[in-house]
């Protein structure tokens, strides 16, 4: 008696439908349904109930929020002091401000959050199985035990499977086992552990080679890499550049507000100054210099930037891919369906020595031979598999030789394309003969070949010895147009060879001698037509192009000479074959020199060319979509996968994915990449001017005997209140039209320079502040006030000085935010009044500078009062202050550039 199998691996193939409760044909649509019910969708996420609380918790231990807390705690401790000067009420102001601004952050993180898995809805992982004898294509959440699924090269295995047939099936298990040889899969049964079972494929698990079948037996978390997920800890992931930078920017401002506080403080203390007071004072400059609304604005820009992003087709895995993408110096692109549309078509079929068209029956014969070396599977009207094999099994079709499933029956075997041999295989019988046939590159196949086709006048093969040189030269003629150039050759097999099963790769190999060259397919693959203009606004962006391709080098030249990347008769290249023997640092030599077309090239190779073009200190992109394309994709600064041809294993090691697999694309994201930096540029420093007319007072207030123009609650009513509306505006800015017009930024290059910090501290935060309090001193002046002479923050004189700072500070914020539109230009145009959210601050600002002098509630609030209509009306002078002396700057500025540009 057989002991009872232990699992599913361990029992024969042909049982192991049986014991699923499925067949060969799959599952019907009634039996999906009551397993899904049952056993729920195929999900591995694990709720974490404590991730809203985590994030939440996140949000008060920033610099900026611990500095609020801190100083709420001073405020406190003065009001223990001296409880008649209100400590308390501004400490708990401060309290509620941080708990404000980290509800605000909060929220738009969930909301960023929210987005991306909204966005990345549009690349559902798919899966292919069939269901009641149809080959579908499924999203991966609706598989359940029992259905039967198809897996090939580049696919991520979406449940555990039993193996129930395998066509050189290689396995990467390196997500489970760490291991990164991959393992070959086969349908026989083995007496091991399930773990150990070469039968058994597991979720999570990639296809590296080959294809199956197999049957699902485990879903969601009661597979093993669901287990693995259901115990596993949250993984803390390294903080990205963009994350990294607006650190450094929130610790340079904290340390410039406590090391400011804390000296004034000192000085304070030590000129003898009250305790209460200089705790007032510090608390002043402190909050003066933290720009409360700064992070959620952040936030809020990139989470509209992805979206920008996606109705471009551009999809971002990480908000700061928005900006990274913005910041790069070189595209490494593929050619096929990325700069081509992927329409693959068999234009031209031509005899391998004379180079002259095949008539019908020659046609008829060569197309049969590749479709036995194509991988090509049929759901309903739609073909699936590469789109070289399909446009081959398209083209067989067209010549009405019957039904492409029968033509299948005949085929015995097939070996997957190989990307190092570049070429695939396969065992066809056609009539009462076996042949065995090679489709691929003529140059992987030319060592292996005997004979050239079939003579057009006596159908016998014909020595190929001298005509090598012939049918190299009919291949780079049809390369030189642009077509991609197919080689096919045949051989029948021998009486020795015809009882012989062959069953890997191994044994392909033993029949690769002796073939017969049958002839060329001429493939033409149509150009984007949006993409030479798209790599012109590259060039003139000062962004290099690079295309890497598998294909001749005579077809690459032809296509990049097409869409722009070379010029036309432009003959310099590498092949794959060169580029193996240069080192990196010759490679960068050759880049250099100016190189910017590598054919024949292999996956592998674009890691090379990645390190290269690092060596040079460029920010790199590259495009990919193959299993072999990950490790270039993770290596560069920003990885780009297809989206519709793309492979699983490619999308996940990308940041960005392609929606439409279109080149043109990339250059959108590109610029909107740097359009979101240059809109983070923009409210960074307008939001940081605001903060000289805030912290100026506090430093007159302490040399000198003089009243206290702005009080911290009018800070706070400048810096969470009007600032915060206009910046969202200025973080939608649509692009500049010189935005593609100028080189990439220096990746040293942050959000806060010093010649940002100069422009918004030191001038025009100075001019604000200057002008706000010489309306100030003149209303003090006006009133009777004296130099030196005591006044109490509750006078009705002190309240309409202070009110007149605090709104002459609004209203040349208008100015400042018009400046802040565009580098050079003045700001004032349509634009200004299309972006909704600009307008909505200007009026908010407007509104508000009148209602803290004229409306009694807000009055009151803010402890302000009236000022003389004339004096109101200084205040609205200040934006044309502001804005012509900013204007006059840039102009001056905008001469000198252009002095050393001519000069240079």
């Amino acid at each position: 008696m057989n002991p009872r199998p232990a699992h599913i691996g361990q029992i024969p193939p042909d049982q192991v439908y049986g014991s699923l409760h499925t067949g060969p044909e799959g599952l019907t649509p009634s039996e999906v349904t009551e397993r899904l019910i049952h056993v729920g969708p195929n999900l591995f996420e694990v709720v974490d109930r404590w991730k809203l609380l985590r994030t939440l918790g996140r949000q008060f231990t920033n610099f900026f929020a611990i500095l609020l807390i801190v100083s709420a705690l001073i405020c406190f401790v003065a009001h223990r002091i001296n409880p008649e000067e209100g400590m308390g009420v501004l400490g708990w102001a401060l309290l509620v401000v941080a708990l404000l601004n980290a509800q605000f952050s909060f929220i738009q993180e969930y909301r960023a959050e929210k987005a991306m898995e909204a966005l990345k809805k549009f690349l559902p992982h798919l899966v292919e199985v069939c269901r009641g004898g149809r080959i579908s294509r499924i999203p991966a959440a609706e598989i359940v035990p029992g259905d039967v699924v198809i897996v090939s090269e580049g696919d991520k295995i979406a449940a555990d499977l039993r193996i129930v047939s395998s066509d050189g099936l290689m396995i990467d298990n390196s997500p489970l086992t760490g291991e990164s040889a991959a393992i070959r899969l086969t349908a026989q049964m083995q007496e091991k552990s399930l773990e150990e079972c070469g039968n058994i494929g597991f979720a999570g698990c990639t296809v590296v080679k080959g294809t199956g079948r197999g049957v699902v037996f485990a879903t969601g978390l009661r597979t093993r890499f669901g287990r693995i997920a259901q115990l596993s800890q949250t993984i803390r992931r390294t903080g990205s550049p963009l994350e990294r930078e607006i650190s450094r920017m929130i610790r340079i401002l904290t340390t410039i507000a406590c090391t400011m506080g804390f000296s004034f403080f000192l000085y304070g203390v030590m000129s003898g100054k009250p305790l209460w007071m200089n705790l007032v004072f510090m608390m002043g400059i402190i909050v003066a210099n933290v720009p409360e609304g700064l992070l959620p604005t952040l936030t809020l820009a990139l989470v509209m930037g992805s979206l920008r992003m996606a109705n471009k087709n551009v999809l971002v895995t990480s908000l700061n891919a928005v900006e990274a993408l913005g910041a790069v110096h070189v595209i490494c692109t593929d050619k096929t369906g990325t700069l081509t549309l992927n329409q693959l078509t068999i234009t031209r079929m031509v005899e391998p020595r004379s180079g002259a068209a095949m008539h019908a029956e020659r046609e008829q014969e060569l197309a049969t031979l590749a479709l036995a070396a194509s991988d090509v599977r049929q759901s309903g009207e739609q073909l699936l598999g590469d789109p070289l094999d399909v446009a081959v099994a398209n083209k067989w079709l067209s010549l009405g030789l019957g039904q492409l499933g029968v033509a299948q029956q005949q085929v015995e075997r097939s070996f997957a394309f190989d990307v190092e041999k570049r070429r695939s295989g396969g065992i066809v019988n056609i009539g009462e003969q076996r042949f065995f046939v090679v489709k691929g590159a003529f140059e992987a196949i030319r060592p292996m070949v005997s004979a050239a086709g079939a003579d057009e006048n006596d159908g016998n093969a014909v020595p190929l010895a001298e005509q090598l040189t012939a049918s190299e030269t009919i291949m780079q003629q049809l390369a030189a147009q642009g077509l991609r150039v197919i080689a096919i050759a045949y051989r029948p097999l021998s009486d020795a060879e015809k009882g012989e099963t062959i069953t890997d790769e191994a044994g392909a190999e033993s029949l690769e001698h002796d073939l017969i060259l049958a002839g060329f397919l001429g493939i033409e693959d149509p150009v984007r037509p949006e993409v030479a203009p798209a790599v012109a606004k590259c060039h003139g962006a000062g962004i290099e192009v690079l295309m890497i391709t598998g294909d001749h080098p005579a077809t690459a030249l032809a296509v990049a000479a097409k869409v722009g990347i070379v010029a036309s008769g432009y003959t310099t290249h590498l092949t794959g074959k060169a580029l193996k023997q240069l080192t990196v640092e010759a490679l960068v030599e050759q880049l250099q020199q100016g190189v910017r077309v590598f054919a024949r090239t292999t996956p592998e190779q674009k890691m090379k060319i990645v390190t290269a073009l690092k060596h040079m200190d460029k920010v790199v992109a590259m495009t990919g979509d193959g299993v072999n394309d990950a490790p270039a994709l993770r290596a560069a600064d920003v990885g780009i996968a297809m989206g519709k041809m793309g492979t699983d294993v490619a999308r996940e090691s990308a940041q960005i994915i392609l929606l439409d697999d279109n080149f043109a694309s990339i250059v959108d994201g590109i610029e909107e990449g740097r359009t979101v930096f240059e809109n983070m540029k923009k409210f960074t420093s307008y939001v940081l001017v605001s903060n000289g007319p805030e912290i100026l007072p506090y430093l007159l207030y302490i040399v000198l005997p003089v009243p206290l123009a702005l009080g911290i609650i009018h800070i706070l009513s400048i810096d969470l209140g009007t600032d915060l509306v206009p910046s969202m505006g200025l973080g939608q800015e649509p692009a500049d039209p010189e935005v593609m017009n100028k080189p990439p930024r220096n990746p040293a290059q942050g959000l806060l320079d010093r010649q940002l910090m100069v422009r918004s501290y030191l001038f025009l935060g100075l001019i604000e502040g200057i002008w706000s309090l010489l309306l100030f001193f003149y209303v003090l002046l006006d009133g009777g006030w004296r130099y030196g002479m005591p006044l109490d923050a509750s006078s009705p004189l002190h309240q309409a000085a202070t009110g007149i700072t605090l709104s002459t500070i609004l209203l040349m914020q208008i100015g400042n935010l018009v400046g802040r539109r565009f580098e050079f230009r003045s700001g004032l145009d349509l634009g200004l009044f299309r972006n909704r959210l600009i307008f909505a601050g200007i009026l908010i600002q407007v509104v508000l500078s009148w209602a803290i002098l004229y409306w009694p509630p807000l009055a009151r609030a803010l402890n302000t009062g009236p000022v003389a209509p004339e004096v109101y009306g200084l205040a609205w002078l200040g934006i044309v202050v502001i804005f012509a002396i900013d204007y006059l700057r840039k102009v001056l500025l905008h001469r000198r550039q252009a002095g050393w540009n001519t000069a240079g």
